[in-house]
């Protein structure tokens, strides 16, 4: 072989599409593109880093055969793996969460020097929707980190910045999450206060305030209310539960669908496993615990071993479902 080919590779073989010095040891089974071992981490993969993005993750767990032990086997590896960068990720998305928050108290702070209560709450309501929303499209990119890691893939901090181009279809979902939690607690509470009025305590109220002596029915109320509330919570948590699904949702389309969609698929994935959704939840729930007991140093690497077994519970009841069962995206 002449120095000339030999510096332009020529009879060295293919060379993989994404790292050029390399010679390809095989194809993509998607896009048919030259991958080295890097690429086809090491051949157990069959499809390049590109397609992997694009057709989504890959994860051992469905919703037909996981168990609780599984899937904290499957994120605790991923988690040991890729801690220190998913720490790194969470600390990051801490961070701008303070720094939009301090959106708000400049809104406020403004209103106040120019003597303005209305440009005041003005300000102060504009600086919540930004917060809100640059808190969430963050979260929608560590939930990103979070499937790429539970994938297999590299912890990429980078990602939590890439979902910006979803603020549109992110703002209209919320709207609709929103009227779905507020409008049922409008219901309870008014059912709340219908049965005071059935039971004529509310009445009692009134003549005990004219009487100075209202303590003696403030603390029925109170119960017949809180009865109430205690009575419907549950039903309405159980019917809400699979909103919790919708951020993960959002993260794992590249080209998001619409918010009632978004809703139907949600529900999907929660048929038949919300008690182990709630279980998940708290087991979740103990390992920031845990994190805040170590003297609050463990905060940050439990938060993200949580919040990685709950994004592995979406991932995997997404997984043999109705609506996930086709596993490209976008």
């Amino acid at each position: 072989m002449s120095e000339s080919d030999r510096d332009f590779g020529r009879g060295a073989g293919p060379s993989c599409a994404l790292h050029p010095e390399q010679v390809a040891a095989g194809t993509c089974t998607r896009c048919g593109n030259f991958m080295c071992d890097m690429c086809s981490e090491g051949g157990s993969s069959p499809r390049c880093p590109t397609c992997r993005a694009r057709a989504g993750t890959t994860f051992p767990l469905n919703r037909d055969t996981w168990t609780v032990n599984a899937l904290w086997e499957v994120c605790w590896k991923a988690f040991q793996r890729e801690w220190a960068m998913l720490s790194l990720a969470v600390l990051i998305s801490f961070g701008v969460s303070l720094g939009s928050q301090f959106l708000v108290t400049l809104g406020q702070g403004i209103g106040t020097a120019l003597d303005s209560t209305a440009l005041a709450v003005a300000l102060g309501l504009v600086g919540v929707v930004v917060q809100l929303v640059v808190q969430g499209l963050v979260q929608l990119g560590l939930l990103r980190v979070y499937f790429d890691v539970l994938g297999g893939q590299r912890a990429d901090v980078a990602r939590l910045f890439t979902q910006m181009h979803k603020v549109g279809p992110y703002l209209l979902t919320m709207l609709v999450v929103v009227a779905i939690i507020v409008v049922p607690l409008f219901i309870v509470g008014g059912l709340g206060f219908l049965a005071a009025m059935g039971t004529g305590l509310l009445h009692g109220i009134r003549e005990e305030a004219a009487s100075g002596e209202i303590r003696n029915t403030v603390v029925p109320v109170l119960a017949v209310l809180g009865g109430t509330t205690l009575v419907l919570l549950f039903p309405l948590i159980y019917v809400t539960l699979p909103l919790y699904f919708v951020q993960p949702e959002l993260a794992y389309e590249d080209a998001p669908p619409s918010p009632l969609q978004v809703l139907r698929r949600c529900w999907d994935y929660a048929r038949g496993q919300r008690l182990a959704m709630v279980g998940v939840s708290f087991i979740a729930g103990l390992v920031v615990l845990g994190g805040f007991l170590v003297c609050c140093v463990g905060v940050i690497p439990a938060t993200a071993m949580a919040q990685l077994l709950l994004a592995g519970l979406y991932l995997t009841l997404r997984s043999g479902s109705d609506e996930g069962s086709d596993p490209s995206h976008g």
